[in-house]
């Protein structure tokens, strides 16, 4: 979903609203059924939801994701038994969980790598320009096959997919 001021806030909200649904499953069963049932229904309940499109929407602002990593958050928390007050870092390492800026620099690394090896369709093919191509210098970082990164000043330029992209494949 697609907001007329292009900010992603109607697209979260709708991911947050079927979080929450599932934030109430997990805290009614939790008491019936084991850690890894649990785990195994977060990835099928709520992992999918927070990965579908991620890339896209995951350039959002912190203040519109933020509602959607606390409902993700709690529901960690519900699955561990954890006070709503616990620190959040080592429920996601126990359970091995990735948070979803995490989530949102892999499937970021999962396009680019797929993009350098030629997997993508012919219509993202002039996403992006290696830096040989911009230039003919010789320099290092155009010898390691980098990509050109677009000088930008703004925040909201630095938010764009292309250059946040860029900046996660060539880590």
């Amino acid at each position: 979903m697609i907001d007329s001021s292009l900010d992603w806030s109607s697209n979260v909200q709708y991911i947050k609203s079927k979080l929450v649904r599932a934030s109430y499953l997990f805290y009614k069963i939790r008491n019936v059924v084991s850690v890894d049932v649990l785990k195994m229904l977060y990835f099928s309940l709520v992992h999918c939801h927070l990965k579908y499109c991620i890339v896209s929407w995951g350039t959002a602002t912190n203040s519109v994701l933020q509602p959607l990593e606390v409902v993700h958050n709690n529901i960690l928390r519900t699955i561990t038994y954890n006070n709503y007050r616990c620190h959040i870092t080592p429920v996601y390492k126990s359970l091995n969980i990735l948070k979803l800026h995490d989530i949102y620099k892999l499937e970021l690394a999962k396009l680019m790598h797929k993009f350098h090896h030629e997997m993508l369709p012919t219509s993202f093919e002039d996403f992006f320009q290696k830096t040989a191509e911009v230039h003919c210098h010789n320099t290092r970082y155009a010898i390691n096959q980098n990509y050109f990164i677009q000088q930008v000043s703004t925040n909201a330029g630095k938010k764009q997919f292309l250059i946040e992209e860029l900046h996660i494949g060539q880590m």
